[in-house]
């Protein structure tokens, strides 16, 4: 993994979970907020966590805003700094811009900004959840865009048995599939009973043979994967 250098702007719920996987991840992340309580808490999880006002291009210049490989404007409820905060990267050349938005108009200001790399979290993790619920055997999914998505789910009693070759998803619907994750038995030490744990089964092969309580790691569409899952 390529350690990257990247500025959190706006650290509310979301802004301040996105900083702390990306600092456990390896990154050297900037933290920016104008409320200098947010920035205390979060100063130890953070490589460096400051506060300043997002809308003064002389402040965020300080913090050597150009050089960063990517800033993330994350504030949720002050689309106004949003905009000015988005045109003044714009400006200062920062090589990646990502910004929230919450509503379809917010969305399409940052975008008449050029601002390209756009996501609302809320909506993709309601969308997520209503993917999961909607389809039994799916354990998880993440959307990577309108239409493709990464989803996790249990091997369909149809193909119990059979091998990734002879089921054909990969041209019967359009979907490949990325990993296996399998259900191993073992026996742990001073216990009676089994023990299970989860292998992840790397690339698979078409003479895999799928077993019982295999979760199946797919890429797919959103129409290829209900064709999929309907049977």
């Amino acid at each position: 993994m390529n350690r990257k250098k990247i500025a959190i702007i706006g650290i509310g719920s979301f802004g301040e979970l996105f900083a702390k996987y990306l600092f456990d991840d390896g990154h050297e992340v900037i933290a920016i907020d104008k409320n200098a309580e947010i920035i205390e808490s979060i100063k130890d999880n953070v490589t460096v966590a400051v506060t300043l006002d997002a809308t003064d291009q002389n402040a965020l210049k300080s913090q050597g805003i150009e050089d960063v490989d990517a800033a993330v404007i994350a504030l949720a409820d002050d689309f106004e700094t949003s905009v000015i905060c988005a045109d003044i990267l714009k400006r200062l050349n920062v090589k990646q811009i990502y910004a929230r938005y919450q509503t379809s108009l917010q969305y399409k200001i940052l975008e008449l900004l050029g601002i390209k790399n756009l996501f609302n979290p809320e909506d993709r993790a309601a969308r997520s959840m209503a993917e999961t619920l909607s389809f039994v055997g799916m354990r998880s999914s993440f959307i990577l865009s309108e239409e493709y998505m990464i989803v996790e789910v249990i091997v369909p009693k149809r193909y119990i048995g059979k091998t990734i070759a002879a089921i054909d998803i990969r041209h019967k619907y359009n979907i490949n599939i990325i990993t296996i994750k399998r259900t191993i038995i073992g026996k742990e030490e001073k216990r009676e009973t089994d023990h299970k744990n989860e292998k992840i089964l790397g690339i698979p092969h078409g003479d895999m043979i799928l077993r019982e309580e295999d979760l199946l790691v797919l890429f797919a569409s959103q129409k290829d994967l209900t064709k999929f899952l309907e049977g």
